[in-house]
């Protein structure tokens, strides 16, 4: 019977994780193709609107629904940056239903495998998992721009050297680079191409992407504009302040390791040393599932290095 239960808590924990990646690393196919379809200016009258809906956007249209219950508007902003900023391409509805059911799995796994009530307590944790996800792929993004931008300021000094417009050599920085970067600027300049100012659309890509260096470059690009000045010669400075910052950032990445491997250490070690316990001797923990006394020390024990992993990666997080 055990058996069947562990099994049974290992598929819903596989599906959890598999829907979870399908809804956040996934990219939507047909969205992203149209998207280029209308950047490259082509024909998109081609796809159909009466066809059917994936098995995505049925499931997206079920975690709609679950976000309705959160009616703090407030939130729903916050949570469309933050999937703007991760380039996620989620309605907020749909993320808070994916985080509702997230918590509900959670819970019904730990009281699974607890057989107690108690486990229900732990719900909020499931619930910031989709959060987690979501931060990861944020800072894998941010880290992509933040590494291309001094190469990207080069080549646009580079153009306006040669007697490129500004958007002319952000056009070339397109087809230069791959990633991230080159994507915000096409949004750029199919902004600016529909009537947006060019401010603004700066301005909205700075909010979209959320990096210090990038504002430091929108920031002074909108003076530079204002005031006048050699912008080649500005943009050469500031790709030299952010190779330093990267240089430095580095550095302190490198200082810090042992402490962040000590994080990941602690976090292992109790998981990995109650694995160990129950392979060489079944049953040795028993009583930590069939005991009151057990349940606490187990809820206790998770909370704490739940408290342990954040004070640790605050420990070694330094800001530069």
């Amino acid at each position: 019977m055990e058996g069947f239960i562990l099994f049974g808590a290992f598929l819903t924990v596989f599906f959890l994780v598999l829907s979870i990646y399908s809804l956040l690393f996934s990219p939507r196919i047909d969205t992203l193709s149209r998207m280029e379809k209308i950047t490259n200016d082509q024909d998109y009258e081609e796809y159909s609107e009466d066809a059917k809906k994936d098995r995505r956007e049925q499931l997206s249209a079920i975690l709609a629904q679950l976000g309705k219950f959160m009616p703090n508007r407030a939130y729903s902003e916050k949570t469309r940056v933050k999937l703007s900023q991760s380039a996620v391409l989620m309605k907020p509805e749909e993320f808070t239903g994916l985080c509702f059911m997230c918590s509900i799995l959670f819970g019904g796994i730990l009281f699974l495998l607890l057989r107690s009530a108690f486990a229900f307590l732990f719900m909020p944790i499931g619930f910031v998992l989709p959060g987690i996800f979501l931060g990861m792929k944020k800072t894998a993004r941010m880290a992509k721009i933040n590494g291309q931008l001094p190469e990207a300021l080069n080549i646009i000094a580079n153009g306006l050297r040669a007697g490129f417009s500004f958007t002319q050599a952000m056009a070339v920085v397109t087809t230069e680079l791959e990633g991230p970067l080159s994507d915000e600027f096409r949004k750029v300049l199919r902004d600016n191409s529909y009537g947006k100012p060019l401010e603004e659309a700066l301005k909205e890509m700075s909010d979209r992407t959320d990096d210090e260096d990038l504002d430091m470059f929108i920031t002074a690009l909108i003076i530079q504009r204002q005031v006048g000045g050699n912008l080649a010669n500005i943009l050469d400075t500031i790709s030299h302040t952010i190779r330093e910052r990267v240089q430095i950032k580095g550095e302190v990445k490198s200082l810090t390791a042992q402490g962040r491997m000590s994080g990941i250490v602690v976090s292992v070690l109790p998981i990995a040393l109650a694995l160990g316990l129950s392979v060489i001797s079944p049953g040795y923990l028993d009583s930590l599932f069939t005991t009151t006394i057990g349940k606490i020390m187990i809820f206790g024990g998770v909370f704490l290095e739940l408290i342990g992993i954040i004070v640790l990666t605050k420990l070694v997080d330094v800001k530069v």
